[in-house]
């Protein structure tokens, strides 16, 4: 009986192993009372962003559990297309017109979403209400049982880049909403991307290449702005690696969005991500134009608090009502 009992709490993690070399930990504690109450701080608005008709429509425990619908007790490696479509359709990634950013290869943690959080110029996926309600969690699904009746594995998942397990449970997710983000993106959208990427700052095999760009609806999406910015990680500047608007891979990336009929503009160090980031890299060699005290960035700041005022008088604090 020792034996047996012992088997049955290993078989787990062995079943895992075997399917899977990239291992990462497994569900998150609690995710479900987590995933919960993230999505009733946004459906609620009170997170400060643009809060949308729709949301006080959402049943959160519904859409907690139509989240774990499509994965649980499910090989995490063999994860459907359309595991989470329900889930996407009740909490779908929706934003302002003229807002959508999408970014790729970006050194430094959560760039793209300072950006989105400091001004309501940008959102990112990871601040949509889906994004928010996964974001930094992990889970998959336990072909074995856990023992706590979720279906989920607790004690170990595939990474989302797993080369064993590229289907997986998180990367489905991510993809799904990322297909989701760039279809209902209108009006002018943004892709930021690292200058200083090994390899070149466009990689054709990305997320944004295989899944956001081609689902772009050319018909309501105006501009496509391609923002350069540095590896504000390097201690010395490295501009032997370091591409430009016009030659490498990002001359590509422009060919490549205009014979997809798109109008394409591309901004190399943007003041808007610059300042910003120089605050958190203030060592950084790229951020001496961006120093505190410089004119420059005083002059950023004001404009952008300006515009967050300004928005958020128009939107009575809390509602925007912009048509979509």
């Amino acid at each position: 009986m020792g034996i047996y009992t012992i088997f049955l709490y290993l078989s787990p993690i062995l079943a895992v192993t075997v399917a899977y070399n990239n291992k990462g930990p497994g569900a998150t504690h609690n995710i479900t009372d987590i995933l919960t109450g993230r999505c009733e701080e946004y459906r609620k608005c009170l997170l400060g962003e643009p809060c949308l008709p729709f949301y006080r429509n959402v049943k959160c425990r519904a859409a907690v559990e139509s989240f774990f619908k499509g994965i649980r007790n499910m090989d995490p490696c063999a994860t459907p297309d359309n595991a989470y479509d329900e889930f996407l359709n009740m909490v779908p990634p929706t934003t302002v017109r003229g807002t959508t950013m999408f970014w790729s290869g970006v050194m430094g943690n959560n760039i793209p979403q300072d950006v989105a959080q400091v001004t309501p110029e940008f959102s990112v996926l990871e601040e949509t209400f889906p994004g928010y309600m996964a974001g930094n969690l992990s889970w998959c699904g336990a072909t074995d049982g856990d023992g706590t009746g979720l279906g989920l594995n607790f004690t170990v998942c595939p990474t989302w880049t797993s080369e064993t397990c590229p289907n997986n449970t998180k990367a489905a997710f991510w993809a799904r909403a990322s297909k989701m983000l760039a279809t209902q993106a209108v009006g002018d959208v943004y892709v930021v991307l690292n200058a200083q990427r090994a390899g070149g700052a466009f990689n054709n095999g990305s997320i944004f290449a295989t899944i956001e760009a081609p689902n772009l609806n050319q018909d309501v999406v105006t501009n496509v702005a391609i923002y350069l910015i540095p590896d504000f990680q390097l201690a010395i500047p490295n501009e032997m690696y370091a591409e430009t608007c016009t030659n490498g891979s990002v001359l590509y990336l422009q060919n490549f969005l205009m014979n997809m009929n798109f109008n394409v503009t591309c901004e190399e160090n943007p003041k808007e991500i610059m300042w910003l980031q120089c605050a958190r890299f203030a060592n950084s060699p790229y951020c001496g134009p961006y120093a505190k005290g410089n004119p420059v960035v005083a002059a950023s700041i004001v404009v952008i608090l300006l515009q967050v005022v300004f928005a958020m008088s128009l939107s009575g604090w809390n509602t925007i009502s912009t048509t979509l």
